[in-house]
């Protein structure tokens, strides 16, 4: 008996040709002229193998050659792909479809026909099998499986597009939240929602925004939530300073439920490249398996496409602050900075200390050792700070070999703590490098904010004033404003 193959091309001229010479060579030949009436045909000529071209309208070669391999009755057929593509990405595209060849159509006819008898010997499809598809075949039924197939693929467009169209937003943070938000309560049920922005920045503050569908929740259930989450995320990275935001919480009574009545959640880190770059989470009163929602993994494939790009957005911009040697924040961002905590301790009364740090006789180590040296020395003075400082502290390279230092919410007191500790980290290190060691000090002034200073200027020259009275009073030491 002759081997039945589905032939399916939309160019009536390959067609013809394909067809005759398969004819020509004892082949018994059905025809399509896409992939959605091959689709039907399949469960109406059952064929020992499907011959495809690949670019054809509505259903490519490639997706009827997925549809085909993911349908337990038909998934046995051997599928052979015809292109006139000659790209790497081309033929990976045909193997992960699940085709068995992927072959040029520039092949000539026996070479084609070598290969689909290579192919049939090689994947043979018992006459029980065609047998058993035959009886379950109807036009009706394939022309059913194709509509539930073709639908599938429309609404997980649309579902895609959805997400896609988020991206207009990636500069908005709190906007992209709530677009977020809007979009994922209309298909996903839960009770609180969360997602979380990582930043490169390991100084900047981690917020949960929380969706509470507009009610009023206990503050102690989000404090349950955000602590759970994080502790979620620590299995990627260190979370520190972190916080919730609700976002469309609407006023008026509170309801009166605890983090144990959320029977049912799931909590997903988003990784990319080994890094942690945010993570969305769900919680609910109800009994809910979240993984088996439809689309879930499409959801979750989108949202990694846009929080990559949230994350590179906010890294580049994060690389453009800083200084490319230490890695500390630059003078431009340092002068951002003061200028908004001055601003915000006037708003709303409270404490920010500065100190300004000078490496002793930083000219002559460079003259010394040389300027690689001397970048070394400037490197590892900016890594010994950030051991010396907390996590909320503001570090800057103010220019040459000064360094600032901005303490939010400390007085002059709780400053001096960490800045003495800083100055006895440098003095006992041993700075050596290629070869080599050799001892270093650092200078100091502190100030804070007091009464006396009228703007961000006046507070930075206090700090200037008491760096210069330590390196006159013989370096290696730190030196307090005097209040007036």
């Amino acid at each position: 008996m002759a081997a039945k193959i589905l032939l399916v091309e939309d160019s009536d001229t390959q067609l013809k040709f394909l067809r005759d010479g398969l004819v020509a060579n004892g082949f018994e030949v059905e025809t399509a002229t896409n992939g959605g009436e091959g689709y039907k045909k399949i469960f109406e000529y059952v064929p020992d193998i499907v011959v495809s071209d690949i670019m054809m309208p509505v259903i490519d070669g490639y997706q009827l050659c997925r549809m085909i391999k993911n349908v337990d009755e038909i998934k046995k057929i051997p599928v052979i792909l015809l292109t006139v593509l000659d790209k790497k990405i081309d033929s990976f595209w045909g193997k992960k479809a699940g085709a068995q060849l992927f072959l040029s159509k520039s092949i000539d006819m026996n070479e084609l026909v070598r290969n689909i008898k290579a192919t049939l010997r090689r994947y043979p499809l018992s006459d029980e099998y065609k047998a058993a598809l035959t009886s379950k075949s109807s036009p009706d039924s394939a022309q059913a499986r194709l509509n539930v197939i073709l639908n599938d693929l429309l609404l997980k467009s649309v579902f895609a597009n959805e997400f896609r169209n988020l991206s207009d937003f990636m500069n908005y943070e709190r906007v992209l939240v709530e677009k977020l938000f809007n979009l994922v309560s209309s298909f996903v049920e839960y009770s609180v929602a969360g997602v979380f922005f990582a930043s490169p920045d390991d100084f900047a503050e981690n917020i949960l925004y929380l969706d509470t569908l507009g009610k009023n929740l206990p503050k102690s259930l989000l404090s349950d939530i955000q602590y759970d989450f994080f502790r979620k995320m620590e299995e990627h990275r260190t979370m520190q300073n972190s916080k919730f935001e609700v976002v469309r919480m609407l006023l008026g009574k509170e309801l009166d439920y605890k983090f144990t009545d959320l029977t049912s959640k799931i909590i997903i880190p988003l990784v990319f490249d080994k890094k942690l770059i945010g993570g969305i989470c769900f919680y609910t009163r109800q009994d809910m398996d979240y993984a088996s929602f439809r689309y879930f993994d499409i959801m979750i494939s989108e949202l990694l496409a846009i929080f990559k790009m949230k994350y590179q957005y906010t890294e580049k911009e994060f690389m453009s602050v800083l200084d490319g040697l230490t890695g500390l924040y630059n003078r431009r961002q340092f002068e951002l900075s003061l200028e908004q905590e001055h601003n915000r301790s006037k708003r709303h009364p409270s404490d920010f200390s500065l100190a300004i740090l000078d490496i002793d006789f930083f000219k002559k180590v460079n003259d010394t050792y040389g300027h690689q040296y001397g970048d070394y020395v400037l490197k590892t003075v900016a890594d010994l700070m950030k051991s010396a400082f907390r996590k909320t502290d503001l570090l800057y390279r103010y220019g040459g070999e000064e360094m600032v230092m901005i303490m939010p919410e400390t007085n002059i007191e709780g400053a001096i703590i960490p800045v003495q500790r800083l100055r006895r980290m440098v003095e006992e290190y041993d700075f050596e490098y290629n070869g080599v060691k050799a001892k270093v000090t650092v200078s100091m002034g502190l100030t804070m904010n007091y009464q006396e200073f009228n703007s961000p200027a006046e507070i930075l020259k206090s700090a200037d004033e008491a760096l210069y009275q330590a390196k006159e009073s013989g370096r290696n030491r730190v030196v307090l404003h005097e209040q007036q």
